[in-house]
């Protein structure tokens, strides 16, 4: 231990002794291996010399046979040939330890400086905290060459003998102005694919860095990997031919396109029967599509094309392995065609006629991934595909497609979805009186769509597993006797005005207590909810919140809720409820909460819906009543690449809207939650339904707006939930 006196602090103890001195003759040593050329040692085995990696909970030495199709892409970094290396291919399945790999190999064999790129900042943060300093600290080698001061281990570099390995994020300034040897690329689809200010961008990410290793000739290299996370883009798409076997679909950005312009190699099995090539793919898994998706992915098997043989899970890591053996393994697109196929030849990276290009580039499909298992891929496909036939909400299929097979997604074409038409949606319209709700129904709700000068209501009627029918459609024009000016000189009412006059509102009150007979019994539903749009004309937002917080005061605000859109395929969830960060005044909006839609998902589902006419179940009726007008609006958009938009020459879709709004009030109540057979009671059959109300004369809708709510039942309701 050593003592000193410090004239501030007195006497100082615990002072970590000083280093020892070092002789030049020492430090002269100590830099002697910086001279050496780089050493001629591949990727692969200057990982299985110097890095650690975890297995099992312990660190052990990298193994190239546990993802032998990592070998080639990593290995071929190094190449003088190629000035750039993509990888497609599914989550899980080694895509980022490659670029570990590639940089412990600057480390250790041929140093200079290499820069990896992250998503984001928080990202390459948690990644270099998460992944990279532990295996620096597990791995002697690269621990030894850290340099030892405190500014040589950082969050945004590390300083190694000879090399400097930089950890950045996509914005111009990580991408300007510098030399590297090396520049990586992880989960490209998730960067911001154009790079500087939104009207003057500088260039992709791909393209910025290829500008950084221009200094180093061929030695430089761009290594990008990802999972693919942009759809396809069928005004740019082509099918894969004889001619370009291993084209994947054009998508409307990302790693897909720059695999597209590589030497396209693609992953293949030699089949152990009649030694035919073929790629293992998720498209050849057989399985039983009838079976539950957990038993059906038990039974996934692989079978060859060319003899029909079959292969179960336990095969796979042996089917890889051979591969690496060139029983298989990776092929490129060759330049020559076949004169008796007529098919494009396929050849090794390493061939003289290999596609003529600056990029090796790699797609792997997930079926072959070494850490996913065939049931699993084939049980997560099957539950977001179910999910997706009875929602149409694909978000979930779509990830299957991008994080698990780890290829581009197209939405599958619906002939049903083709069909929907006007004249469709009325031969199957459900014959039904108006404001009389189908005696299936368990609740009602109430849809408020705001204009300049009225309010378009559409009342709907809710039953098990989420069939529904529009029960009533009109619109409110007139505004309420006490709002100002209601009536004029002449004793006309003038036109409701929302963003004008705040008591306009006030005619949507009323809304919360009409009664619905349930046709063929001797009750009525009230409304569980009624959701009004909280978009409209100037004005409307702030006198919406003004009229909630009145029905919140006289004790009704439970009953009414204020719904706003969120446009796009990637909102976080269908519907979220929660207060809004401000007000149009600009302070904080206290006590009220928003009715958050994902209206281009909860779209999907609503025209899913209205062609679903072979099945009651998520099932949207049309109305025999309902007029043709009414009718058309919810036909008045089409599906585009961003969202929903409304047809050329269509100004009207106000029924859409209301379906829209009706199926996030009915999700948010717990619609997808309900087990039928022991149902919560607000959706309960029969009186004890917490908005039943009894009828002296069923189905006279009329008659049902006089009948008062009895006291006893409702008294009898509380005490049964306390």
């Amino acid at each position: 231990m050593v003592m000193m006196l410090d004239r501030g602090m007195g006497q100082v103890s615990r002072i970590p002794p000083l280093p020892p001195f070092l002789t030049p003759e020492e430090l002269v040593a100590d830099a002697l291996p910086l001279l050496d050329p780089p050493s001629r040692v591949s990727v692969t085995d200057a990982a299985e010399r110097s890095l650690r990696v975890p297995i099992a909970g312990r660190w052990g030495g990298y193994d190239r046979n546990v993802a032998p199709y990592t070998v080639e892409p990593q290995d071929i970094s190094q190449s003088r040939r190629f000035k750039g290396v993509i990888f497609v291919g599914p989550s899980q399945s080694g895509k980022s330890q490659m670029l570990l790999s590639v940089a412990a190999h600057a480390i250790t064999c041929a140093p200079g400086p290499v820069q990896l790129i992250h998503m984001t900042k928080t990202d390459a943060d948690a990644w270099v905290e998460e992944k990279l300093d532990p295996a620096i600290l597990n791995s002697p080698l690269l621990a030894e060459r850290l340099g030892k001061a405190r500014e040589d281990s950082t969050f945004s570099r590390k300083r190694f003998k000879g090399m400097r390995l930089g950890i950045g994020y996509p914005v111009p300034n990580q991408l300007s102005s510098r030399s590297q040897r090396m520049v990586l690329l992880t989960d490209y689809d998730h960067m911001p694919q154009r790079l500087g200010p939104k009207d003057a961008p500088e260039a992709s990410p791909w393209g910025m860095a290829l500008q950084r290793i221009r200094t180093f000739l061929s030695r430089g290299c761009v290594f990008a990997e990802s999972t693919p996370a942009f759809p396809v883009d069928e005004m740019m798409m082509r099918p894969a031919s004889a001619l370009e076997p291993h084209l994947l679909p054009a998508t409307t950005g990302g790693i897909v396109n720059l695999y597209n312009e590589g030497t396209r190699g693609r992953w293949y099995w030699q089949c152990m029967d009649c030694d035919g090539l073929y790629e293992p793919s998720f498209a050849r898994l057989d399985y039983d599509r009838d079976l539950d998706p957990g038993e059906a992915g038990d039974m996934a098997v692989m079978v060859c094309p060319h003899c029909g043989s079959v292969l179960s899970h336990r095969h796979k890591p042996e089917m890889n392995r051979r591969a690496m053996s060139h029983h298989g393994g990776w092929l490129h697109e060759g330049r020559e065609v076949d004169e008796e196929t007529g098919q494009r030849r396929l050849v090794r990276i390493d061939d003289p006629l290999v596609r003529n290009t600056p990029f090796a580039s790699y797609a792997f499909n997930g079926a072959a991934a070494a850490f996913s298992s065939w049931s699993g891929l084939v049980e997560r496909y099957e539950t977001a595909r179910r999910a997706f036939e009875i929602s149409g909400d694909d978000l979930d299929f779509a990830g299957v497609h991008y994080t698990e097979i780890g290829v581009p997604y197209q939405r599958p074409k619906d002939d049903d979805e083709d069909a929907l038409t006007l004249e469709m949606l009325q031969q199957h319209a459900l014959s039904l009186p108006k404001r009389i709700a189908p005696s299936w129904a368990r609740f009602i709700t109430v849809q408020v769509d705001v204009q300049g000068n009225r309010f378009e209501v559409m009342v709907m009627a809710w039953g098990e597993d989420g069939q529904r029918v529009a029960i009533d459609r009109y619109a409110i024009h007139q505004p309420p006797d006490h709002a100002p000016n209601a009536k004029g000189d002449d004793g006309k009412y003038r036109a409701v005005d929302p963003g004008r006059y705040a008591q306009d509102a006030d005619v949507l009150a009323e809304l919360a207590d009409l009664v619905f007979p349930v046709d063929g019994t001797d009750r009525g539903l009230k409304p569980l909810a009624v959701v009004i749009d909280f978009n409209g004309p100037k004005g409307w937002s702030d006198n919406a919140e003004k009229f909630w917080r009145k029905q919140n005061r006289e004790g009704q605000g439970g009953k009414f809720f204020l719904s706003i859109g969120r446009g796009g395929f990637n909102q976080r969830d269908r519907v979220w409820h929660e207060a809004p960060e401000r007000s149009s005044g600009g302070g904080k909006g206290r006590g009220i909460k928003l009715l958050n839609m994902a209206v281009d998902r909860l779209k999907d589902s609503v025209i899913a819906a209205l062609g679903r006419t072979d099945t009651p179940v998520g099932a949207q009726h049309i109305p025999q009543w309902m007029g043709a007008e009414h009718l058309a609006e919810h036909l008045a958009e089409i599906r585009g690449e961003k969202g929903w938009e409304l047809k050329k020459g269509v100004l009207r879709n106000e029924s859409l809207d209301h379906s829209v709004q009706g199926l996030a009030m009915a999700e948010h109540k717990g619609l997808n939650r309900v087990n039928w057979e022991a149902p919560p009671e607000w959706c309960v059959a029969g009186l004890t339904n917490l908005n039943a109300v009894p009828l002296a004369r069923p189905n006279d809708a009329e008659s049902a707006r006089d009948v008062p709510t009895p006291e006893i039942p409702r008294k009898i309701n509380f005490l049964r939930r306390r």
